[in-house]
C-alpha cells in the first residue's frame, strides 16, 4: 500500500514538474515578447546606424594595412548588432504569424531557431518582401562577422611578417 501511493505521489511530481515547464515557458515568451516589442525599434535603429558606419567608414578603412585590424574588429561587433535585431524581429514575426507553438518550437531549437521559422512564416505567409529583409539581414549578419574576422586575421598576419 504504502508503494502504491509512493508511486502516486511520484507521478503527480513528474505532472507538476511538466506543468511547472510548462507555465515557465509560457512566462518566457510573454515576458520575451514584452522585451521584444520594447528592443526592436531601438535595435532597428542602432542596426542601420551600424550599416551606414561599416558602408561608409569601416569598409573604407580596410582599404590601408595599418587601419585594417580596427576596421575589421568594427565589422565583427557590427555583426552582432545585426544579428540581435534579426533574432528579435524574427522572434516576433514567428509570433504574429504563426503563434505561440511556433515561437516555443523555434525558441527549443537552441534559441536560434526563431530565425528560420519565421522565415518559413513569412514564405508560407506570402510576405515575400519581409522574407527578403530577413534575409539580406542575415547576409549582413554572417558577412560582416567572417570579413571581420578575415580583415583581423589579415591585418595580425601583416604584423608577424613586419616582425
Amino acid at each position: 500500500m504504502k508503494e502504491k501511493f509512493q508511486n502516486i505521489g511520484y507521478a503527480l511530481l513528474g505532472i507538476g514538474i511538466f506543468v511547472g515547464i510548462i507555465l515557465l515557458a509560457a512566462f518566457f515568451i510573454k515576458g520575451g515578447l514584452w522585451l521584444s516589442e520594447l528592443l526592436y525599434p531601438w535595435l532597428s535603429l542602432i542596426s542601420a546606424i551600424a550599416f551606414f558606419v561599416c558602408l561608409f567608414i569601416l569598409l573604407p578603412l580596410a582599404i590601408f594595412r595599418k587601419t585594417r585590424a580596427f576596421s575589421g574588429l568594427g565589422l565583427f561587433i557590427a555583426s552582432y548588432v545585426f544579428g540581435a535585431t534579426l533574432w528579435v524581429w524574427g522572434f516576433l514575426l514567428a509570433y504574429e504569424l504563426w503563434g505561440a507553438l511556433a515561437l516555443f518550437i523555434g525558441l527549443f531549437l537552441a534559441g536560434i531557431g526563431v530565425v528560420p521559422i519565421a522565415m518559413l512564416a513569412t514564405l508560407f505567409n506570402g510576405e515575400w518582401s519581409i522574407l527578403g529583409q530577413l534575409v539580406l539581414l542575415l547576409i549582413f549578419t554572417f558577412g560582416s562577422r567572417i570579413l571581420g574576422y578575415h580583415l583581423v586575421e589579415k591585418a595580425e598576419q601583416a604584423s608577424y611578417e613586419v616582425v
